[in-house]
């Protein structure tokens, strides 16, 4: 190929662009020949006829993987320069250096094609406006497209067959080190050891990564975690643990000394940029799984149960989780299965009502409820089934509580003595690096002086804190405490109701024994449930369990339901009520009688009221009583009317609380009274009490409404106007 009827005057007008690139940093140190090939080529631009101020070196992509072209600064910096119409000739040594990306490559020979740009690389000197240069370029880009995945295809291999044998070096999580010659051996702190024994230890007894991490708080202990960067790569620190922290560990497959490789997968989301985001496999799932690699803290079965065990601990209905145990009531909470469906039933708290409910096609498909039954009934069954299976077991369940609590405390002494270990060793450690300074060297040893004092300040607190724990919790159990446990171990069932027993550990002690409840409900009458338990050994038990009639406990005395017959013709519910709390008359359950109360046992035995609250249903009382659009009816005036007179004492009336319904008392010489049909032309008007007795007109019908006078009303003209007569001492009005 001729240079010179390639490269035209056009082109040396324009600038002759080095593009350099290597792939990755530890090229940039170990293949340094290779980029100063790549910085050469401003020499061959030379030798082609660019003068030294049109050749341009573009280098900001030194360590940038060519597979993609969005990070590549300077690859983006080039495609720019060639849709200006800057670029004349790009150089590279070869056209991998530009991109191992069929689609990016592809691209710049789009543009080099539309603006006259040309292409040169170790072999020669290209025209992509040439057909036979395009196809050329064009080969050569898909030829390293293709030798990029047989690259990566062969070192995977190799990665997976070294992966097979478990001689893969990865990561090590906390409590293994990786010694000179490529072995995996345990962490030579012992602190660091004993604290992820601790962690497996309290997690078989607890069944829950949350009761773990309070364990750890309550007892003010610290997790151990390596520095993964920097210049204290590798030190352990001591934090304190979050559930993620004790949850990687439980969860880690290394810790039972099985080396795993491929638990995640890499997955893309489209978008501009696409995201890349690493997913991880279930177990089933797993590439490469070698046992036996590491150095074990747990057992491969152990590990395996710990796993099983983090998985029920997630509720979820479709997989029939149940769920960790939790602090409320519902004893059966994840364990209880309706009988029809076979869906795990949920727990609904009310506030006078408990009970277990399966509602799962309720609240999906707006079907109706398929069963439910209360809780203290399925709970109480339960709890007495539970206490008489594990009744021969008294002798082992004493010994195993003694030893469990004493199994704690020398963990958390232990715990205890690592930190003060720690500690000395940091003073003494400070104390000799000042020690060995030159006290003349102020500079150095001041700050030497304020590490050993931060040191001496952190034991002091720390032997303080020490001191306080040997008080409380360190305390080994005396004589008196291990006699009370073994009275308490004697009879489960106070050791069951004790105050001091939580829910959840009723539920953790339960789910030992019982995998799974299955409940029947039959509507009765009596209404029941039939019970199928499964045990741990696998032996499956029945029950059934009967409600008891509504309101057994709380049974009305007949002498209290004669009395309310006798009252409800001719009081209203809230008069009966006063009438019964002013005789000291309570009811079945010693609560004071209310209006709602009174209403709820009439209507539970079918006693009818003679005076209703409401007065839509019937216009009079059995008390004579009349509601207010009925009187205002008889006399001829507005319901408001009406309102306004009884707030003045004119009529009597009656309301149960303020804001219900009002009824008055309306007799035949009220009707007379109050439409003018009495002569009271005799009797003083409001003015004239008012100046009579030197008050104010509203003072007036402060008397009125105390019943010391009794309101005329007459027509005077066109208006109406009150008379007052004065009540005689005595009569009542």
């Amino acid at each position: 190929m001729s240079h010179a009827a390639t490269i035209q005057t056009q082109h040396l007008q324009r600038n002759a662009v080095v593009y350099v690139r290597q792939s990755t940093a530890k090229q940039l140190l170990l293949h340094q020949e290779s980029t100063r090939r790549q910085y050469q080529l401003a020499e061959r631009a030379a030798a082609l006829g660019w003068p030294q101020p049109r050749i341009v070196v573009i280098d900001d992509d030194l360590g940038q993987s060519g597979t993609s072209s969005t990070q590549r600064l300077g690859f983006q910096r080039l495609v720019t320069a060639i849709t200006l119409g800057e670029v004349g000739l790009v150089l590279v040594t070869e056209v991998s250096r530009l991109s191992r990306l069929n689609s990016d490559w592809h691209r710049v020979l789009e543009l080099c094609a539309v603006f006259g740009t040309l292409i040169a690389d170790d072999e020669g000197v290209y025209d992509p406006q040439d057909p036979g240069d395009r196809l050329v370029l064009g080969l050569k880009g898909t030829l390293f497209a293709a030798e990029l995945h047989i690259l990566r295809a062969r070192m995977r291999q190799g990665l997976l067959h070294k992966a097979q044998r478990g001689a893969l070096v990865l990561r090590l999580p906390v409590g293994y080190r990786r010694i000179h010659d490529g072995s995996v051996v345990l962490d030579p702190d012992e602190q660091v050891r004993q604290t992820l024994q601790t962690i497996f230890d309290q997690f078989a007894r607890l069944k829950n990564a949350r009761a773990v991490q309070r364990y750890f708080q309550m007892d003010q202990l610290l997790m151990p975690r390596y520095v993964q960067a920097g210049l204290d790569y590798g030190r352990v620190v001591w934090v304190r643990p979050t559930y993620q922290m004790l949850q990687q560990v439980l969860t880690s497959p290394v810790y039972a000394g099985i080396f795993v490789y491929g638990r995640r997968i890499q997955q893309t989301t489209p978008g501009d940029p696409p995201q890349t985001m690493l997913h991880r496999l279930p177990q089933d799932k797993w590439e490469i799984v070698v046992p036996g690699v590491y150095p074990a803290y747990i057992s491969e079965e152990q590990y395996y149960a710990n796993r099983e065990t983090l998985r029920c601990n997630l509720f979820n209905f479709a997989q029939r989780r149940p769920g960790a145990p939790r602090e409320g009531p519902a004893l059966l909470q994840g364990l209880l299965l309706c009988g029809r469906c076979g869906r795990r039933m949920t727990i609904s708290y009310g506030s006078d009502y408990a009970a277990y409910l399966c509602r799962r096609d309720k609240a999906t498909y707006d079907a109706p409820q398929c069963q439910s039954f209360p809780r203290a009934y399925l709970d109480d069954a339960i709890r007495d089934r539970f206490l008489a299976a594990i009744q021969p077991a008294e002798l082992e369940t004493l010994l195993g509580a003694l030893d469990a609590l004493e199994q704690d405390r020398q963990q958390a002494d232990r715990q205890w003595q690592l930190r003060r270990e720690r500690a000395r060793y940091a003073v003494r450690l400070a104390e000799r690096q000042y020690d060995a300074c030159d006290p003349e060297n102020r500079l150095v040893a001041r700050e030497l002086e304020k590490r050993w004092n931060d040191a001496l300040s952190a034991y002091e607190t720390l032997e303080r804190e020490y001191a306080a724990a040997c008080r409380t919790t360190l305390v080994p159990l005396n004589a008196a405490e291990q006699q009370a446990i073994r009275q308490l171990a004697a009879d489960l069932p106070a050791l069951w109701d004790a105050p001091t027993t939580t829910a959840a550990d009723r539920k953790r002690l339960l789910r030992l024994v019982l995998q799974e409840v299955t409940v029947l409900v039959h509507p009765g009458p009596p209404r029941h449930a039939d019970l199928t338990l499964r045990w741990s050994g696998g032996q499956t038990t029945t029950a059934t369990v009967t409600c008891r009639t509504p309101g057994w406990h709380c049974r009305t005395s007949e002498a209290v339901l004669d009395r309310l017959r006798a009252l409800a013709p001719t009081l209203p519910d809230h008069q009966i009520a006063a009438r019964l709390n002013g005789d000291q008359v309570s009811t079945a359950t010693g609560k004071r009688w209310t209006a709602k109360r009174v209403r709820s046992m009439r209507i539970e035995h079918g006693i009818a009221s003679g005076c209703p609250v409401d007065p839509t249903g019937s216009p009079c009382r059995g008390d004579g009583l009349v509601s207010v659009r009925r009187a205002a009816h008889l006399l001829q005036i507005s319901p408001a009317l009406i309102h306004v007179w009884i707030d003045h004492g004119v009529l009597a009336g009656d309301q149960r609380v303020v804001g219900s319904y009002r009824w008055v008392r309306l007799t035949e010489d009220d009707r007379l009274r109050l439409q003018g049909q009495i002569c009271c032309t005799q009797f003083p008007s409001v003015r004239d009490v008012a100046r009579q007795r030197g008050y104010a007109g509203e003072a007036v019908w402060d008397l009125v409404r105390a019943g010391e006078y009794v309101p005329y009303r007459r027509r005077a003209g066109e208006q109406w106007e009150w008379r007052l007569q004065r009540r005689q001492p005595g009569v009542e009005g």
